[in-house]
């Protein structure tokens, strides 16, 4: 990767790094053997943290960036850990039914533009086994990520009225299974638990935070789109936003909280 990529993934990783231990400790009772499978893994962080601290387990890794999984690969040589990272679409998972003896996913499952949340759901219960453990987590809205939280908060008061529709309505719809209903219980889950998790993230710098929610994924494009003095207005307004989560020592602690859904197959 590039240096900027390195940044980038850095950042990626210290928001998302609080929900390690939540999501992985449903799997605590899994035997030796047992087959876990990432959706929507990225550069599969989260798999290689649990083949650090469950090198006895089977872990696979699925993601449709082909670049992403590379450089997961990487990583997994680099720390000598064993994940098998594949190219599959959530929507056609390529596992035999009754085959997984568990499903995680982090943010994968519900990022604008993935597979609907109902086929997911029905693929992830068909290759699961009879009691099969199910464990996700996802923003819920606009306002649990201080990534959309914060960058969102700051263009709408500098771009026109309705520039950020499209946006919005792209994580609304995303967000959409947070509100449960009936996907999971129509795709055979049971014993599903729904629960809201808080953690706070740490960012050594503004520099450090303005490259990861200005310069980086979805919100790029509209802040690339300001002018020179509209960005010079956006980083004093983003500054001030943070100014409570500013530490004696420099950094930001911003808060964030995510959905955590478990269930059972």
């Amino acid at each position: 990767m590039t240096s900027a990529e390195n940044d980038a993934f850095a950042n990626i990783m210290r928001l998302l790094a609080g929900l390690t231990d939540p999501l992985l400790s449903s799997l605590a009772s899994l035997p030796a053997g047992a087959h876990v499978v990432q959706l929507g893994c990225g550069t599969g962080e989260l798999s290689l943290a649990l083949a650090r601290r469950r090198p006895d387990l089977r872990i696979s890794a699925i993601d449709i960036d082909s670049a992403a999984l590379d450089e997961g690969r990487a990583h997994a040589v680099q720390d000598d850990l064993t994940v098998d990272f594949r190219e599959m679409s959530m929507a056609a998972l390529d596992f035999a039914d009754d085959s997984v003896d568990a499903i995680l996913s982090r943010m994968g499952l519900f990022l604008p533009g993935t597979a609907p949340f109902d086929v997911s759901a029905r693929e992830t219960a068909r290759v699961l086994r009879a009691d099969g453990i199910l464990s996700i987590a996802f923003w819920a809205n606009l306002a649990d990520s201080p990534y959309t939280a914060i960058g969102i908060s700051v263009l709408r008061k500098i771009l026109p009225e309705g520039a950020l529709s499209d946006m919005e309505s792209s994580f609304a719809e995303a967000a959409r299974p947070a509100l449960l209903g009936s996907p999971l219980a129509d795709a055979g889950f049971r014993d599903i638990v729904a629960s809201g998790f808080d953690w706070e993230t740490e960012y050594p710098s503004f520099e450090s935070w303005w490259a990861f929610d200005a310069e980086f994924g979805p919100l790029k494009a509209l802040f690339d789109s300001l002018d020179e003095n509209q960005t010079i207005a956006a980083r004093k307004l983003m500054a001030d936003s943070m100014s409570a989560c500013l530490t004696e020592s420099g950094s930001y602690r911003l808060p964030a909280r995510a959905r955590m859904i478990t269930a059972r197959r």
